[in-house]
């Protein structure tokens, strides 16, 4: 099977398009004819070579498709199936079978070691030449893929694949941390630092819990507007040198219950942790770039303020994925006021458009 696909050939280089041979698909995969794929930050750390994974490589990890052909033991879904794929996990460690597929033991080798589960083969050749793909055991930028039948999901066939591109990662995080881990209550104040697709997505989930009043920080002046548009009582812009004050002023009392750290920054967690009430919590859920480090002061954290990450969401992908779509489809989370589309091919222009704010959430669409 032959299809066009994103190629990186070099750390920190440019994604060129080149013609793929694609693997059949083994006892517990799926061959996927992509549609459409979301572009992520964890997709520029790959390209940037913050992951252990070789070049030449196909990354993207937010894929939405047609199922082609499924393995032998695969029976969850078949051929005709309308799918998206998300964060891999083995099911068999203790993380795993405790619930917490997203801390899964095996997640780095299944994500990043450019191999499919088995450890050994790949899924792509190019001119003769292996290329590593399976990145979150899918690379969603080739527009046929093999994916891990475990994290493949079955979803309706009225749902618009180019729209649900953005969930698998992005607004798994943010919605995730907020329903499955947060778990505010209507009333709860909320701050979201950093406003992109996983902050916004963490900003809706709050509106649809009933937090008053939900306060947006970020950088960016127009992402600001959509989020009064979309349910922020308010908004700071994140380059304010009274950033803290402004935000404890706007939430009153004693300091914010709920803060979600978003955008991968020490600064902006920092200022999470110091807008929280006594006995406030600060997720980390921002995708930062190994080595990033942070300060606390120590008094702060004595006043039982808690800061902890999460991964995914803690989601369980084949219950929590159909959740937020079916939220989604009722008009509960617009995530599609976040999507811009750019053609397979301008891959690299969404990838500048990100990175320069110009666009949230990036999602490409796949020609065949």
């Amino acid at each position: 099977m032959l299809a066009q696909a994103a190629l990186m050939r070099e750390p920190h280089g440019h994604w060129s398009m080149e013609t793929v041979t694609v693997a059949e698909p083994g006892p517990d995969e799926v061959r996927v004819r992509v549609l459409a794929s979301g572009v992520c930050q964890t997709d520029m750390h790959a390209r940037d070579g913050f992951f252990p994974m070789p070049c030449p490589a196909v990354y993207g990890h937010e894929g939405a498709g047609i199922v082609e052909k499924v393995g032998a033991g695969v029976t969850h879904v078949a051929p005709g199936d309308h799918v998206i794929m998300a964060n891999p996990s083995c099911g068999a460690c203790d993380d795993c079978r405790a619930g917490f597929e997203t801390y899964c033991t095996n997640a780095a080798r299944l994500k990043f070691s450019g191999l499919r589960a088995d450890g050994r083969s790949v899924s792509f050749v190019c001119d003769g030449q292996p290329i590593h793909g399976s990145f979150f055991q899918q690379s969603s930028f080739a527009a046929v893929t093999l994916a891990m039948a475990r994290s493949t999901i079955r979803v309706p066939h009225d749902a618009p694949l180019e729209v649900l591109a953005a969930i698998p990662c992005g607004v798994n995080a943010g919605a995730g941390a907020v329903l499955n881990v947060l778990e505010p209550k209507a009333g709860d104040s909320y701050v979201a630092f950093g406003i992109g697709t996983v902050g916004f997505a963490g900003m809706l989930a709050a509106r649809l819990c009933g937090c008053e009043p939900i306060v947006a920080v970020d950088l960016f002046e127009d992402r600001l507007a959509l989020a009064r548009e979309l349910g922020a009582h308010a908004t700071v812009n994140a380059g304010d040198p009274d950033l803290v004050t402004k935000v404890r002023r706007l939430i009153g009392g004693r300091g914010a219950r709920f803060c979600l750290e978003a955008a991968g920054s020490p600064q902006a967690l920092r200022a999470a942790v110091e807008v929280l009430a006594p006995r406030g919590t600060a997720c980390l859920v921002g995708s930062a770039r190994p080595g990033a480090e942070v300060s606390l002061e120590m008094k702060t954290i004595q006043q039982g303020r808690i800061v902890r990450g999460c991964i995914q969401g803690e989601s369980d992908v084949q219950r929590f994925l159909p959740r937020l779509i079916e939220l989604f489809m009722s008009g509960k989370l617009p995530i599609d006021r976040l999507v811009r589309h750019y053609p397979h091919a301008a891959i690299n222009e969404a990838a500048a458009d990100m990175h320069a704010g110009r666009t949230i959430k990036a999602v490409l669409r796949m020609a065949h």
